[in-house]
């Protein structure tokens, strides 16, 4: 498997000057949402032999402790999957002891993945989605044609199937 992408034109400004570039932009082949709880359960079953009920319990459990922890105060680390943390902020005081809880907020709450975790999502590469399931066929270039013929015959086992269906229909629109 590999993370899949789309190529999308932006604005580059960080030379001072405004200038269109095309970049890779990550493209999630589900539909909104993504995995959801009870599709990770139903795997975790299938590879452990446990129940889904009781997997779908110890997910739901495991995100209320996270809850509680971090509320508390503490971090989250779970091995091989990362960290959950928060960050607070308040406004700037000219004295420490103005610094007081009623003007502390909750800034975020972040996640940060495990180092192997990372490394083994990198592993996997990147794919790009064929330029014809995306882009209008008017702003086809043949040199965009010619990369999606020699992309399928690298990659030919993708599945055609799952990029139209939720590739195509959202994206032909878009102003590229």
């Amino acid at each position: 498997m590999a993370i899949p992408y789309i190529v999308r034109r932006k604005a580059d400004v960080s030379s001072g000057e405004r200038k269109e570039l095309w970049y890779a932009v990550g493209k999630k082949l589900q539909k909104k949402g993504g995995k959801t709880e009870r599709d990770v359960a139903h795997q975790v079953a299938q590879r452990t032999g446990f129940h889904r009920g009781v997997v779908e319990a110890v997910l739901a459990a495991t995100g209320e402790i996270i809850e509680e922890a971090l509320s508390d105060g503490h971090s989250v680390t779970l091995r091989g999957i990362g960290s959950f943390q928060t960050a607070v902020t308040s406004k700037g005081f000219e004295h420490p002891e103005d610094v007081l809880p009623h003007s502390v907020r909750l800034s975020r709450v972040y996640f940060k993945a495990d180092h192997m975790l990372t490394l083994a999502v990198k592993r996997a590469g990147c794919h790009r989605i064929p330029f014809k399931y995306y882009f209008p066929k008017e702003l086809l270039t043949k040199k965009m044609e010619q990369a999606d013929k020699e992309a399928e015959k690298e990659e030919n086992g993708f599945n055609e199937f799952t990029i139209r269906g939720d590739v195509s229909a959202e994206n032909k629109d878009s102003d590229y």
